[in-house]
């Protein structure tokens, strides 16, 4: 770390305890963690504590080189937040990208802290209540949010490493997970104790509008695994979390001759398995280290832009995603953009926040944009990641 040649805004000998809140996401969880990870180095005598808003993100946070400490927000939202940003009582609060909502200015505004800092927008104003007094690093177009976060640092006079990529580390529990996962589906040989290489798929994410438009559809998901299963020899493990129950059966409706066994028996990891023919199942409702474990004995992850397609680069996993309203230079994986699928219309990418709007939204309509990717165009990306393990 050095020292920014025009000088710290905020000086670091005066801060002693930090708390960032991390409420937008697995995603963007893991896209502040080199912020996390280089704000303690940059201050390793302050105490640094995350307020996470729910336990997936925490975990995130927890295993963070440097990160004091780490406390889940859910239940009681908004109201706890408030309630621990103060009580933490801070000298700095940090607020990551994007922020450029009301809900994030009351944050730093009600935490009291000496110091707070976050970004700064061309829009907003009164209607996000950007008044509030803060530090502000301006946001600008055309950077990745991992960078957008690192370069909030300038401020503490910390030049940041911008090259520092989201990691996640796995403990021998997840491993151990992972392997009963793969077991119970049949990806694991029972009698030669041989894995078989696998693509991970995910299909799905949140049940929003902005989800809708993420979403390919079924039928050409089960193209693509007929693809991978004939032209790279390879299995598919299709990962359908608690927002997307029904996707797999719908793509597995859409393949050739697929004869399903269903295990109602959850056990321990509290997981649901299913396998078939053509590609096997395993539905995740455990903790995230499950879910990051599976990920890195993968050969590739492939499918839609969200939380999962962050977890598998975290863990060295190349991801190959598919965007459509969503910007891939802002938030794609960090350092696989050469893998990403994009919607080939000029409409793509649609989202407007944070630098043209106040909140969270898309200006898809039906037929959406992401429809017109083609199969043939995701079988070339995976080919490359493939190609580059």
């Amino acid at each position: 770390m050095h020292t920014s040649p025009a000088g710290p805004m905020i000086p670091t000998h005066a801060i002693h305890r930090v708390v960032v809140p991390v409420v937008a996401g697995i995603g963007n969880a893991l896209l502040a963690c080199p912020m996390l990870r280089q704000l303690k180095r940059g201050i390793p005598h302050a105490h640094l504590t995350v307020l996470a808003g729910n336990a997936p993100m925490g975990e995130v946070c927890r295993r963070q080189p440097g990160v004091d400490e780490v406390v889940v927000c859910s239940p009681g939202g908004a109201k706890r937040l408030v309630r621990e940003g103060r009580s933490h009582r801070p000298d700095l609060y940090v607020v990551p990208f994007p922020s450029n909502r009301w809900q994030y200015n009351a944050l730093q505004f009600t935490s009291s802290a000496r110091y707070r800092l976050m970004h700064s927008y061309a829009v907003g104003g009164l209607t996000t209540a950007s008044f509030l007094p803060a530090v502000r690093v301006p946001a600008q177009r055309g950077l990745h949010d991992v960078v957008q976060n690192l370069r909030l640092l300038r401020a503490l006079g910390i030049e940041p490493d911008e090259s520092e990529a989201p990691d996640f580390p796995l403990t021998d529990v997840d491993r151990s997970s992972a392997e009963h996962m793969l077991r119970g589906v049949g990806a694991i040989d029972a009698e030669s104790n041989r894995q078989r290489p696998f693509v991970v798929m995910h299909a799905g994410s949140a049940q929003t509008v902005l989800a809708e438009a993420k979403r390919w559809p079924v039928d050409r998901y089960a193209g693509l695994i007929e693809q991978i299963v004939t032209t790279f020899g390879l299995d598919v493990v299709l990962v359908e979390g608690p927002d997307e129950r029904g996707v797999a059966g719908g793509i597995e409706s859409q393949l050739p001759g697929t004869v399903g066994r269903f295990d109602p028996s959850c056990g321990e990891d509290r997981v649901a398995m299913r396998s078939s023919n053509m590609l096997r199942v395993i539905r995740l409702t455990g903790p995230i280290g499950n879910a990051a474990a599976l990920l890195a004995r993968a050969v590739a992850y492939v499918g839609t832009d969200s939380g999962l397609a962050h977890l598998s680069a975290a863990v060295g996993t190349p991801a190959v995603t598919l965007f459509a309203p969503a910007d891939p230079d802002r938030v794609c994986p960090f350092g696989y953009r050469h893998l990403v699928v994009q919607a080939e219309r000029d409409c793509s990418p649609c989202m407007r926040y944070p630098f043209a709007a106040c909140r969270p939204g898309t200006q898809c309509r039906p037929p959406m944009c992401i429809e017109s990717i083609t199969v043939d165009r995701v079988v070339e990306s995976l080919r490359r990641a493939l190609e580059s393990r």
